[in-house]
């Protein structure tokens, strides 16, 4: 390898190290300051986060609220209930979709610690480029995934599609062929996070007698938009407050 190649990769990676440091920084203001937020995904989910901890998720007609360990989640009838109030009841007709949602309400992270997961997957960082996002002016930074966490990521969404019955058994999943794109973008005058855009895909196959293998684009996409916090917003009645222990001032 050439000197000249040698100082390219090691101005690279010092770039890269800038880059991460600034998402870091970005995404730690993002947090402390609060924000309002917006998932898209399977289940398309929308909040808040205080600069106390306090997450409040939205989900369809469901609800939640949670601070620390514990979780509350209102559902279409009003009444607010811990997530194993919420298992253990029986009712006679069911909502098929109630004990998925209310467990998404219960494990989903904050938006800003779902970027900084992505960040510690990420082994590279380039940018910053200027773009635009909802007219607001940004720095768009790309993050590359190594095949390793595209396989484990993927491969454990394919299998819960497969056990569900919602997706039938590839015969062929082509790894060499993964793909991943994370893009974060950061609002140029103050520095929070406005967006960020997680894709993954990959090639799967499956036989067909006397034809050629169909082939079809196995895709996994999230992405997560930031807003400043707007206090208004926050509905939650002074009765779950004070079960999540939170105090009036």
């Amino acid at each position: 390898m050439t000197l000249l190649a040698v100082l390219v990769l090691l101005s690279q990676a010092a770039s890269s190290e800038e880059n991460f440091q600034a998402l870091r920084n970005s995404i730690e203001k993002t947090a402390d300051e609060g924000y309002a937020f917006a998932v898209k995904g399977k289940y398309d989910r929308s909040g808040e986060l205080t600069p106390a901890g306090l997450l409040t998720s939205r989900i369809r007609q469901y609800q939640s609220a949670r601070l620390g360990e514990t979780t509350l989640v209102k559902g279409p009838e009003g009444l607010w209930r811990t997530p194993q109030e919420w298992m253990g009841e029986k009712v006679e007709k069911p909502d098929p979709e109630a004990a998925d949602i209310v467990r998404t309400l219960q494990d989903a992270a904050p938006p800003h610690s779902m970027a900084l997961d992505l960040l510690d997957l990420a082994e590279k960082a380039f940018g910053p480029e200027d773009r635009e996002v909802d007219r607001v002016l940004c720095r768009r930074y790309q993050l590359t995934l190594a095949l390793s966490t595209l396989k484990d990521s993927i491969g454990k969404q394919l299998a819960r599609e497969v056990k569900a019955g919602t997706r039938a058994q590839p015969d062929e999943v082509r790894w060499s062929g993964a793909r991943g794109s994370v893009r974060v973008y950061v609002d140029k005058r103050n520095g929070r996070l406005v967006k960020v855009v997680d894709e993954r895909s990959v090639k799967i196959a499956y036989k067909v007698p006397d034809r050629q293998p169909e082939v079809k684009t196995y895709r996994i996409e999230m992405e997560f938009e930031f807003t400043p916090l707007d206090p208004t917003r926050l509905s939650i009645p002074p009765e779950v407050k004070e079960r999540l222990g939170i105090r009036e001032d």
